[in-house]
């Protein structure tokens, strides 16, 4: 009876955290129509800096989440600001954003080296839940996951900013003629979803090895979920994450942790083929 619990439990946090990165990249597609190959790279950025602050500067927890999403606040505005906004809808900007994730990783490189460094738990300890131990920074990712995915709701469904990016992400020149601002509505959706990121990572990496390349499987599994979800699409990424998290952890758990991604993989390539829009998205032509 435990290791289904277990297995249900972890598959369900690994889903929501899938989630909460993935809506963000899944909402810079429908915003700014950028696929962009950079946001791997943010993750890992923002566990460097989590792991900087924690065993480096020793700060407390509050303050470095602060932190933490404030720097990935910035980074987003300045990234769209920079890049995104004068390259947006062309070819270029996916090997653009390529070259950027590459440059940022060498430049991890220089500062940390190679070295997997680990970063202790947020919430140490364990909690016993129907006779499975927990560990209880699993418990508060899932509950923050959770949380925070509700905020993201109320904010694309029920404020004027989250009825802008819709608008938006529907018709940018219709947008712009009701007087909505698309740069303004742009750059609040990259800080967003840079910030979705770091939270992500603040959420993930502790307790846990990073590494310079430890955002490309999060990139390749975001892919995944917005393939299969339908790109820009809000509810269908937070399902395709529960599909995809479900099956990684099932995968991870009954069969070996290295056929994990390939799974992923295949479920695109599956995707592509039989409905290229995804199972809830709308078309990408």
């Amino acid at each position: 009876m435990a290791e289904p619990l277990v297995v249900f439990f972890y598959g369900l946090v690994t889903s929501l955290i899938f989630a909460l990165y993935s809506v963000g990249f899944s909402l810079v597609f429908g915003v700014a129509r950028v696929i962009d190959a950079a946001y791997g790279i943010w993750y890992t950025t923002a566990a460097y800096l989590v792991y900087a602050l924690v065993t480096r500067l020793l700060l407390p927890l509050p303050v470095t989440v602060v932190v933490v999403v404030a720097s990935m606040v910035a980074l987003g505005i300045s990234y769209y600001a920079v890049l995104v906004r004068g390259l947006q809808e062309k070819v270029e900007m996916i090997m653009t954003t390529f070259l950027v994730a590459l440059m940022a990783q060498y430049l991890i490189v220089a500062i940390f080296t190679n070295f997997p460094w680990s970063i202790p738990a947020l919430f140490p300890g364990s909690t016993q839940v129907l006779g499975v131990s927990l560990f209880n920074q699993q418990v508060a990712a899932a509950i923050t996951a959770f949380l925070l995915l509700l905020v993201l709701w109320y904010l694309v469904y029920r404020t004027k900013m989250g009825l802008a990016i819709r608008a938006v992400a529907q018709d940018k020149e219709a947008a712009l003629l009701m007087g909505i601002n698309p740069d303004r509505v742009m750059a609040f959706t990259l800080a967003l979803s840079c910030s979705l990121a770091g939270i992500a990572a603040l959420l993930q990496a502790p307790n846990s090895v990073i590494s310079p390349t430890m955002g490309w499987p999060m990139l390749t599994l975001a892919f995944a979920v917005v393939v299969l979800g339908g790109m820009g699409d809000f509810f269908g990424a937070i399902i395709a994450s529960f599909i995809i998290g479900f099956s990684y952890q099932l995968i991870t758990n009954l069969v070996n942790p290295l056929y994990s991604m390939a799974a992923a993989l295949a479920m695109i390539l599956l995707v592509l083929w039989l409905r290229p829009r995804g199972l809830f998205g709308r078309s990408l032509e």
